[in-house]
């Protein structure tokens, strides 16, 4: 098969899987916080999510590479899209906590699934620009959508959004099902001799090789500090607005500044110092607002740039790991590594609400700024292997 084509569908399907989210994208906090549900258990409901994804994502990566990437990703869109009804369907603290675990099934399906089928296919510069192309495509694809979320939200009901998010993500599964079909499981050029598929044996190998040690540190740290940037947008621009009628046209702004990020990542340097620089340009705009009391403008302009620097990290990051990786294992070991990421976002999920109890919701913002500086001065000095 023409790498080319392999490439568009992948940008394709990944498109069609955001837009089924987007509806939620700027009313998620709203609709829970409206259920009267504090910003601990939003965060909670959060930590379910991110520990039951941290859990499986290995044993669904590994799955991946024992029966097909392409099978594990639809079954994971099925979960995904039958996790948004559950949303929707009540105001109940215990069924939000179920659709996240169904959610959380999905997301762990998925995850890196696609992505390393897609590298299994094709070359690193192919892959890496696919990656770049389906961030920043599908980041202005979900614009209209997240913004008809809030109004539709606002007006007929903020579990509505959820009812939609479910319906397009089954839509987007039949569409999937249909582009992939027409595409082999396994690579031609995949090594014929044996490999050993057990799990521990991979993890351990992985752990071995210092770039893709270091990569699941890296991304633990990184995710853990995204969490309170995740969670209180929301609620901090409708505190400062006093209102959240525009928080769908923020979206916008959001979804914007991180396609300019994710087309920047197809022409970023794939090494140690320029991811640092990367993560650098997150942390620094987020310290900022500290310093804006309930001036709207002086938080979202560095919210939003911020936002860029967020799309670009991913694809570099993964461009640079996955050179070291075996094709035969290679969705187990992204899979380690996103699973590293949902350990890291559970664990800053729950410090971050804990530390609601006693800090305002931007000097959290504040804290993990500062941490992301710390981390942007030690991938520095990685070596450039």
């Amino acid at each position: 098969m023409k790498q080319k084509s392999i490439e568009r569908t992948f940008v394709l399907v990944k498109i069609l899987q955001d837009i089924g989210s987007a509806w939620t994208f700027s009313t998620y906090v709203l609709f829970l916080v409206g259920a009267q549900l504090s910003l601990f258990q939003v965060n909670m409901l959060n930590l379910i999510y991110m520990s039951t994804t941290t859990i499986l994502d290995p044993f669904t990566g590994n799955l991946g590479d024992r029966i097909g990437q392409k099978k594990v990703y639809l079954f994971g869109l099925f979960f995904w899209g039958t996790g948004m009804l559950v949303y929707g369907s009540s105001g109940w603290f215990w069924i939000f906590a179920l659709a996240e675990g169904t959610a959380a099934i999905g997301h762990a399906l998925m995850s890196e699934a696609l992505e390393s089928w897609l590298r299994n296919h094709t070359n690193e510069a192919t892959t890496h620009r696919a990656l770049s192309n389906s961030d920043y495509l599908k980041k202005l694809a979900t614009i209209p959508t997240a913004i008809l979320g809030g109004f539709v939200g606002a007006k007929y009901g903020l579990h509505v959004p959820w009812i939609l998010a479910g319906i397009t993500s089954f839509l987007a599964l039949g569409i999937a099902a249909w582009q992939l079909r027409k595409f082999p499981e396994k690579a031609e050029t995949a090594e014929s001799e044996p490999t050993d598929l057990n799990l521990w044996t991979i993890a351990k190998n992985a752990w071995k090789e210092p770039v893709l040690r270091r990569s699941f540190i890296a991304v633990a740290l990184i995710t853990s500090t995204f969490q309170p940037f995740n969670m209180f947008w929301s609620v901090i621009f409708k505190e400062a607005s006093g209102s959240s009628e525009w928080l769908g046209f923020l979206w916008m702004g959001i979804a914007l500044a991180a396609a300019l990020g994710s087309f920047l990542a197809k022409r970023w340097k794939i090494t140690p110092k320029g991811l640092a620089l990367i993560i650098a340009s997150i942390g620094v705009p987020m310290l900022l607002p500290l310093f804006a009391g309930n001036w709207v403008l002086f938080i979202l302009v560095p919210f939003l740039v911020h936002e860029i620097g967020r799309s670009t990290w991913a694809p570099v990051l993964f461009s640079y790991t996955n050179r070291r990786i075996d094709s035969r294992v290679r969705t187990s070991v992204n899979s380690l590594r996103s699973s590293a990421g949902t350990f890291g976002a559970a664990v800053g999920l729950l410090v971050s609400g804990i530390l609601t109890n006693w800090l305002s919701p931007i000097t959290v913002w504040g804290i993990s700024a500062t941490m992301l500086l710390f981390v942007a001065l030690w991938i520095r000095k990685w070596n450039h292997d």
